[in-house]
């Protein structure tokens, strides 16, 4: 039996797919309530309303699962398999749709690697309701192994079965995964940030920033020696053309106030250059751009706020700036880490931390550079870089390029801002 894990809008196309080609299957979702109807609509490509009935089970169930695809989204990934780690065994196999890479990382905790698989999906498909599908886009599912081995048994019999899912098998999948990251990491953090559909990229607003990501992808790509990287300008616009008219799954999200997929798709790009010390200035500006305006710790940062003094929150709540040479951390020299004092985010450290004699704790880079999003700041009839936590948007300070190490940095931050983590704490 194959179990689908996440009743979202790919889960319910897979269920009623296979339940249509008679591939025994279950839909896992966490809560039957839910779901209290038998009936499940879905619209297909001709504008058909169909309705049946799809088998499920809840996560709290006994039984074992073999087959398991996990259609839940990157963010839910941990906590999803978690849930169902009581059904897993030592032959229990995961295909794994998330967008974005590196969702292995997860998986080797309940699985072993050879029991693990990649899918590519590019059909569409949205929800109505809780139990109401709209088939939107005919596609394919191109699936591969974490560790190279031949096909299974169990997709050669998908296969066979006229699922209508235009299934492939790939012996490498790793240039398919990586072709959709370049993709993804470009139109959905672009379409969240402008608000708009796929198509108005296009438009002559934002088309030279999203000619600059293309080839700034197409030149790393190329770094990586993939065979798609003089292809992947034309690729690109392709899928904007072809899907014109469509929200990114991540303008969903950020619309419906959701955690996104940025981490696993752009924030796994950016490890992958940071690596290679491959200079990407406009992916580095994208992902700051959008924690600007999508902080996803913003809320929680908000109500912890609430508790503090009034000097650290006008600073980082209020764009404020403790007096200079009043800080506890301006001359502090302790080994350990520095973390935002409303999210807890590590920022700095330490080995980057030097006395500049301004009156605030300076540092010549930050220990994460995902860590900080930048904001250009005109206040008091100056231009400056103000520099805050991207992941819950409080300020920090600014930053200079004025410092006297290599980085030529100076990030200037107030000490209300920040926690201190001594290390071996």
């Amino acid at each position: 039996m194959i179990s689908i894990l996440g009743a979202g809008a790919i889960g319910q196309l897979l269920a009623h797919k296979l339940t249509d080609a008679s591939v025994e299957c279950q839909l896992i979702v966490s809560d039957s309530d839910k779901y209290d109807s038998p009936d499940w609509q879905f619209r297909d490509l001709n504008q058909r309303v169909s309705s049946k009935q799809l088998q499920s089970s809840t996560q709290q169930d006994s039984s074992t699962l073999d087959i398991v695809f996990v259609c839940v989204k990157a963010p839910q990934l941990k906590s999803a398999l978690e849930s169902i780690k009581h059904r897993l065994h030592s032959k229990s196999q995961l295909v794994l749709f998330q967008n974005g890479m590196g969702h292995e990382q997860v998986a080797l905790h309940y699985v072993t690697g050879q029991n693990i698989f990649f899918a590519s999906n590019t059909h569409g498909a949205y929800r109505e309701s809780q139990q109401s599908l709209v088939y939107a886009g005919l596609g394919s599912i191109k699936l591969g192994a974490l560790e190279q081995q031949p096909i299974p048994n169990w997709l050669k019999q998908l296969m066979e079965a006229n699922t209508e899912l235009m299934l492939e098998w790939q012996n490498n999948i790793h240039p398919v995964l990586w072709k959709k990251l370049f993709i993804n990491a470009i139109i959905n953090p672009l379409t969240a940030i402008h608000r708009c559909k796929n198509g108005e990229l296009l438009n002559k607003e934002h088309k030279t920033q999203l000619l600059a990501l293309i080839n700034e992808s197409r030149q790393f790509a190329e770094t990586m020696k993939f065979d798609f990287a003089e292809d992947l300008k034309t690729i690109i616009l392709n899928v904007i053309e072809q899907t014109a008219d469509n929200y990114s799954s991540m303008y969903q999200d950020v619309m419906a106030e959701r955690m996104t997929e940025i981490n696993a798709i752009n924030g796994y790009l950016l490890d992958q250059i940071r690596a290679k010390v491959f200079h990407a200035p406009h992916h580095w500006d994208l992902w700051s751009q959008f924690h600007i305006q999508y902080p996803p710790l913003k809320k929680q940062a908000e109500i912890k706020a609430k508790t503090f003094d009034e000097v650290t929150y006008h600073v980082t709540q209020q764009q404020g700036t403790e007096r200079p040479f009043t800080g506890q951390y301006n001359m502090h020299q302790e080994k350990g880490v520095y973390r935002c004092v409303c999210c807890n985010s590590v920022l700095f450290n330490d080995q980057g931390k030097f006395d500049s004699g301004c009156g605030w704790p300076s540092f010549d880079r930050a220990q994460n550079n995902k860590a900080i999003a930048y904001l250009v700041d005109t206040s008091h009839n100056m231009q400056r870089v103000e520099i805050r936590c991207a992941q819950c948007g409080s300020h920090l300070g600014h930053v200079f390029n004025d410092g006297p190490t290599d980085t030529g940095q100076r990030y200037c931050v107030n000490s209300v801002s920040l926690d201190f983590d001594p290390e071996n704490h």
